[in-house]
């Protein structure tokens, strides 16, 4: 009888292909003879596929319908306050005032979720789709280990759940603390909230990023077994050499490459390094590297290159992630910034962070805005510096480039004592170990 060790991961985006915590993961999962059935979605979008693994893993692609533009974003609006004052009726003056703004909100609730019903309804026609192919691979392959990513696959692991029960890891990849007013993602965030404060195991990259869980979620992060794992590539005993960038854009040998890469969006202050670029000395390129394919003609994409005087140089075409380490490493200095507006998760993002664990693996030191957990790392290693206004980043270019060799040895030594992925998985694979049992094929 032909017996196999058979893991589920539930991950319902599209994304996998920039995702190092779960590459690596599947990776070494399948080194250690798992068979890896990874439900994931499809939807219409740039980014790469993932890399070529074993034969013992397999894709189960669930076809999603809803649409959403993940470049969204606004600028600064003044809004108009001309308008033509209507007198109130004698009534509305005897009514006290919190009951009117009750009844404002209330008549929001009402209309924008009547406007937006219809794609509420197709969001939800989607997540029941992905929850049900969940439960069907279950109930034909009868995983005992769940690897549940953020909040659907918690939820999808949760309908498994009664049916020969499966033990659940749920891995808090992403954490969005901004509350909605739609019913739908409501009552899912609703019920998310309720399972991730029964669930037992935790994987999550740093304790910043387990207070904010925690507080948003209300939930005893005692009574959990947590696992510590940084979002972030599996080391390398060589150092790798690169001019991918001095290449591509035809840069001089004393040109240096001032590397944002990511998602160019406002979410990451984009904009405000695009403005301080405009005045750097003229031999610090900003370089945009994407991770996901986009036009030169996308608004924002456009927006940052009129602030920063045209002086941008725009990689949008994302290379597959056995390719990533010779993009970083052609970078003399990497750049990390987050909007705190965009809630706790963007603010406490950390080793959350997978361009941070990437430029420190490839020798590049950091300058990242002054968030929490970047100073107390920079202290310890020496390995970069933090900007409280970002008219600040030159000069920190100019002090790291001044003693940058002793910089790039504290990358290494940081990366190989607080980030190499597979050194951190460890705990994680024995206790997958210790609960694996042996399934019929």
């Amino acid at each position: 009888m032909n017996k196999i060790k058979r893991i589920a991961i539930l991950f319902e985006e599209e994304f996998l292909g920039v995702y190092p915590s779960l590459i690596n993961t599947i990776k070494i999962l399948s080194e250690n003879k798992y068979y890896i059935d990874i439900i994931t979605v499809s939807r219409n979008s740039g980014f790469p596929q993932p890399p070529q693994f074993g034969k013992n893993v397999r894709y189960f692609s669930i076809k999603q319908y809803s649409e959403y533009d993940r470049n969204y974003f606004s600028s600064d609006t003044i809004i108009n306050s001309n308008f033509e004052s209507k007198s109130s009726h004698w009534l509305k003056s005897i009514i006290p005032e919190f009951i009117k703004v009750k009844y404002r909100f209330i008549k929001y609730l009402i209309s924008i979720n009547i406007d937006s019903f219809g794609t509420q309804l197709l969001w939800l026609f989607d997540k029941i789709k992905y929850v049900s192919a969940c439960f069907i691979n279950h109930l034909i392959y009868k995983y005992k280990i769940l690897i549940a990513i953020d909040n659907t696959g918690l939820i999808a692991s949760a309908f498994i759940g009664p049916f020969n029960r499966p033990i659940v890891y749920n891995w808090s990849l992403e954490i969005d603390t901004n509350k909605t007013d739609l019913l739908f993602y409501r009552i899912f965030d609703t019920l998310y909230t309720f399972l991730i404060r029964r669930n037992k195991n935790l994987i999550i990259q740093d304790s910043s990023r387990l207070n904010v869980l925690s507080k948003h979620y209300s939930l005893n992060a005692e009574n959990k077994c947590v696992f510590w794992i940084p979002h972030s590539p599996i080391g390398s005993d060589r150092i790798i050499e690169s001019n991918y960038f001095q290449k591509k854009f035809n840069f001089s040998t004393t040109d240096k490459i001032i590397l944002h890469a990511g998602w160019i969006h406002d979410a990451m202050c984009v904009d405000k390094i695009a403005i301080a670029s405009k005045y750097w000395k003229s031999n610090y390129k900003l370089v945009l590297h994407e991770r996901e394919k986009r036009s030169p003609k996308d608004p924002f994409i456009q927006h940052v290159n009129t602030l920063s005087g045209n002086r941008t140089y725009l990689s949008l075409n994302p290379v597959n992630f056995d390719l990533i380490d010779q993009v970083f490493s052609s970078a003399h200095i990497g750049i990390i910034a987050y909007d705190k507006n965009y809630g706790g998760g963007r603010e406490n993002v950390f080793k959350a962070s997978g361009k941070l664990g990437q430029y420190l693996k490839c020798g590049v030191p950091v300058i990242a805005l002054n968030l929490p957990g970047y100073n107390e790392l920079f202290s310890k290693y020496k390995c970069g510096l933090v900007f409280n206004h970002f008219e600040e980043i030159e000069n920190c270019i100019d002090q790291v480039l001044l003693n940058y060799s002793s910089f790039r040895e504290e990358c290494f030594k940081c990366f190989n004592e607080e980030f190499d992925f597979r050194k951190f998985f460890k705990p994680l694979l024995s206790s997958i170990n210790s609960n694996t049992f042996y399934l019929r094929s």
